[in-house]
């Protein structure tokens, strides 16, 4: 990670989720020692209607985030007050825009599980899943925990794509908690298997080696960091799900530079019960 990336961003609109995001976006970045930027974004998108005129309503709208973001900055200081904390209010065609416009300059992207404009039973707002997707970095997406009093930061591994983007962060964010991580791998032996046993024993024995393997260096370079290696026969999502009931933060990778946000972490940040980090590379 780039050491120019001393901000923490975070997305503001007046909501609920947008405000606990905020919070939670604070004390991380005073955990780590990083300045937050809270950013609202007036979309541009919705001032163009063709054959009405707009007069008035970008005036409007950008009041109304000024005082977004003056109400979002007053709580993150009253949060974390010796904090360094800078607003922007900027035009752009979309929220997901106007937040990968400066993804680049963040150590991380902070957003709540959906916004203003979220119906009540959408468990996952169309932005966040958007910038899960295609940001660069980790984007972290905030939901109240189940547990809590739970510190423990869990990785999911899929232990046939590159897992450094992902450990990287869960590594980092457990020693910077003085918390437990456990990397968590999850797989699901074929119906004919289920029923000898004997391949999902050495399947399994199999994968406990790969995931020691994995981890070694990362063991290596954060050597206070108390890790549990965990298979586990079961889907993904539904493995990592329940972990974050107990979990402070789960980390997951994507799908890469190119290929968007895979089938696991879609599925998870629509489930879990904590805040959930989806990490890309940076670009």
């Amino acid at each position: 990670m780039s050491t120019q990336r001393t901000t923490i961003l975070v997305g503001a609109d007046g909501s609920a989720p947008s405000d606990h995001a905020i919070t939670w976006a604070a004390d991380e970045a005073a955990r780590t020692g990083k300045s937050l930027r809270i950013l609202h974004i007036v979309e541009t998108t919705t001032l163009d209607i063709p054959g009405h005129t707009t007069d008035g309503i970008s005036e409007a709208l950008a009041e109304q985030g000024d005082q977004v973001l003056r109400n979002g900055s007053a709580l993150a200081l009253r949060w974390q007050p010796d904090l360094t904390i800078e607003t922007m209010l900027i035009h752009q065609r979309s929220v997901q825009a106007g937040l990968r416009q400066y993804a680049d300059e963040a150590t991380a992207v902070v957003v709540g599980h959906r916004g203003r404009d979220g119906f009540t039973g959408l468990l996952l707002g169309s932005t966040s899943l958007r910038l899960a997707g295609h940001c660069p970095g980790p984007v972290i997406v905030v939901r109240e925990q189940a547990d809590a009093t739970a510190d423990e930061v869990v990785v999911g591994l899929d232990l046939s794509e590159d897992p450094a983007p992902a450990l990287d962060h869960a590594f980092a964010a457990a020693d910077v908690r003085g918390a437990p991580l456990r990397a968590l791998h999850a797989w699901r032996p074929s119906p004919l298997a289920i029923e000898t046993r004997v391949e999902s024993r050495i399947v399994n024995d199999i994968l406990r080696t790969r995931l020691t393997s994995t981890l070694a260096p990362w063991r290596d370079r954060h050597p206070d960091v108390k890790v549990t290696e965990d298979i586990v026969i079961d889907h993904p999502v539904d493995a990592l799900a329940t972990a974050s009931a107990h979990a402070a933060l789960v980390v997951v990778g994507s799908r890469g530079r190119s290929i968007p946000l895979g089938s696991v972490s879609h599925g998870l940040i629509h489930h879990a019960r904590c805040p959930v980090a989806v990490v890309r590379p940076y670009e």
